[in-house]
């Protein structure tokens, strides 16, 4: 009997355990153009771009918000996000979201994924983007 209360205490300590560690910020998580449609139309992640005001203009993926990772006040926008929240962030190619997931890493966002290839990649799968028209 006591033998079993002992495993049963070790199964709970692990337990316990392991939930405190998934509840800390997440990791970063590299994704597929097929898994980013995938996450965007599952979950309620915030989409965001981070190149610049005119890459974006020029075409982005539908329901992404902007935010330029080299912003003066970028801080003060990622303030802004919910970090309980999933969050997809992508550029060009990869190099300016993966600056931008772990500065959301370092805010301890909990769950973070990092577009692979970014949205050259995305297109080049054949997935559409959101042109600006002239109005």
């Amino acid at each position: 009997m006591k033998k079993l209360i002992l495993l049963l205490s070790l199964i709970c300590t692990i337990a316990l355990t392991q939930s405190c560690f998934e509840a800390k910020a997440g990791t970063v998580e590299l994704v597929s153009s097929e898994e980013a449609a995938d996450i965007i139309k599952s979950q309620s992640a915030q989409l965001i771009d981070v190149r610049s005001k005119v890459e974006y203009d020029a075409g982005h993926i539908a329901g992404a918000i902007n935010i330029p990772v080299d912003s003066e006040n970028l801080n003060e926008i990622i303030a802004g996000l919910n970090d309980k929240e999933p969050v997809l962030v992508y550029c060009n190619g990869g190099r300016q979201s993966a600056q931008c997931a772990k500065i959301l890493e370092d805010k301890g966002f909990i769950k973070i994924f990092d577009l692979d290839g970014g949205l050259s990649k995305w297109t080049t799968s054949g997935r559409e983007i959101v042109l600006k028209t002239n109005e």
